[in-house]
Parts: C-alpha cells; sequence; structure tokens
C-alpha cells in the first residue's frame, strides 16, 4: 500500500489520500512530472524543414484551438532542356508556378489539418514553401523534390 502511493506520488505528483482506520491525511507536493501544454502560438508539425516529397501529402500543424490558419503554399521550378546530344539538362529558372492559399481551423485541441495536396516537381527540379500564419505570426517550412528526369533509350 505505502509501494503504490509513492509511486502514484511520484507519477502524479497530485495529492494522494491515506485512509488509514478512520483518518484521511492529505499529502499535497508540488508537480512533479510536467503537463502537456498547447503548443504556444503557431507551428507546422509535418513536413519537416529542409525534408524531400514527392507525391500526395498531408500537412499538418498547431494554433491555439479555434483559430483561423492562412495556409500559403508556392513553389518554384527549373525547367528540363535536352542539348544537341539528346542529354537532359538544368534549364532556366527559377520559374513560379504553385501559388495557393488555404483556410482552415483549429479544432478544440490545436490541431489544423489539409487534407491532401500533391507536391510533385514538373521539370528539373522544384521548391516548395509552405507557410502558416495566424493571429500576426507566421511560420514558414521549405521542402524540395529534386527528382530529375531521366532520358530512356
Amino acid at each position: 500500500m505505502n509501494l503504490f502511493l509513492l509511486v502514484s506520488l511520484l507519477f502524479f505528483g497530485s495529492p494522494v489520500h491515506l485512509l488509514n482506520g478512520s483518518d484521511a491525511h492529505i499529502i499535497s507536493v508540488n508537480n512533479i512530472v510536467s503537463t502537456q501544454h498547447l503548443a504556444e502560438g503557431l507551428s507546422i508539425s509535418f513536413p519537416k524543414n529542409n525534408q524531400k516529397v514527392r507525391g500526395l501529402y498531408k500537412i499538418y500543424g498547431k494554433a491555439k484551438p479555434g483559430t483561423l490558419v492562412q495556409l500559403h503554399v508556392s513553389s518554384s521550378y527549373f525547367k528540363t532542356t535536352r542539348d544537341e546530344r539528346k542529354k537532359i539538362a538544368k534549364g532556366e529558372g527559377p520559374i513560379a508556378r504553385m501559388n495557393r492559399t488555404f483556410s482552415l481551423t483549429a479544432d478544440r485541441s490545436g490541431t489544423w489539418i489539409l487534407k491532401e495536396i500533391e507536391l510533385l516537381n514538373t521539370g528539373w527540379e522544384e521548391t516548395f514553401i509552405i507557410k502558416a500564419t495566424a493571429d500576426k505570426k507566421s511560420v514558414s517550412v521549405r521542402v524540395y523534390d529534386n527528382t530529375r528526369p531521366v532520358r530512356i533509350d
């Protein structure tokens, strides 16, 4: 019984009631275990900064519950060129391609989610900038798709 009380005291850090016959003793201590807090301000949880992407993705993050989050996805890419030897090479660029804005609302736990977006390059290589803005705060993440085309003989 005493072991159980000590373990609960260490893990929970809240008042523990001891029943010893007809006497009830309350032991209170300061919180030892840190509690999980909501994300301060705004953050993008996935994808991470400088992560390689290719295909359909979910973009999600944290904000204060009920906050309207403006998610802006933009990209720039390099064209693919072929020289006289039919070799594929990097062409002109960077050229702006994608420029999309989404309005999302954080749920009661503070999570906002963009269900599906296609992050594929159109030419030689492409860089995507994902920027979330809410309550005059903004955070951005840069991801890339540097998969290059291959010439098949």
